[in-house]
């Protein structure tokens, strides 16, 4: 009976929450501050091996849904995005752009002030589909063995975001996030122990209708 009873309260709040929840559309817009992080078998085998932290930038639409009384939501979006990579070692450097698109999907808690503002956490997975060039030869750069360094980037990789921001006046959000590797990004195209991947660091801005 007290089972049966909890299941209908239940099956109230999230129907009342259901019935009350925002979905807004919009687009999204921010920039990359991307690092990469190497394998420690690469990192043994380059002398003075390290990345730059590098600038792009992602846009593109952006949908959220929220239940009011409960804080809860989630959001998620489809964006074009741009990442600098590049690398330096004793024997020389390299950069290349990484094109892809990302769907990020988050779940999301808000507490508000007032309608004229709150404050929003989220975390949840990012896919990411390649669509440039794969391959990256790292000409100017060999290991110890003085073998040329190639890498073949996958055509899939998930990352993983956590961030927190601030939405106004109902509709403009304004966030920071860190995005990071939960799968390789580039992988040596001939061989094992050689690859490395790519975190974020984003600011972000969205306009919600």
């Amino acid at each position: 009976m007290k089972k049966n009873l909890f299941a209908l309260v239940a099956v109230l709040v999230l129907s009342v929450g259901t019935a009350n929840a925002q979905l807004q559309w919009g687009l999204l817009a921010g920039t990359n501050l991307t690092k990469m992080s190497f394998s420690k078998e690469m990192k043994n085998n380059v002398n003075n091996l390290k990345s730059k932290n590098t600038t792009g930038f992602y846009v593109g639409p952006k949908v959220n849904f929220t239940i009011p009384i409960a804080g809860l939501g989630a959001d998620a979006a489809l964006v074009y995005s741009q990442k600098r990579l590049e690398v330096e070692a004793a024997t020389g450097s390299t950069a290349k752009t990484f094109r892809s698109i990302e769907i990020p999907v988050n779940l999301r808690y808000t507490f508000g002030f007032s309608s004229l503002a709150a404050v929003y956490v989220a975390t949840g997975p990012q896919f990411g589909f390649n669509v440039g060039n794969r391959d990256w030869n790292f000409n100017s750069i060999t290991d110890k063995d003085n073998s040329p360094l190639k890498f073949k980037k996958k055509n899939m990789n998930t990352s993983w975001n956590v961030g927190a921001g601030v939405k106004l006046i109902g509709h403009l959000e304004v966030g920071v996030l860190y995005n990071f590797s939960i799968s390789k990004y580039y992988k040596k195209a001939v061989g094992e122990g050689y690859d490395f991947n790519g975190n974020s660091f984003q600011v972000q801005a969205a306009y919600l209708f």
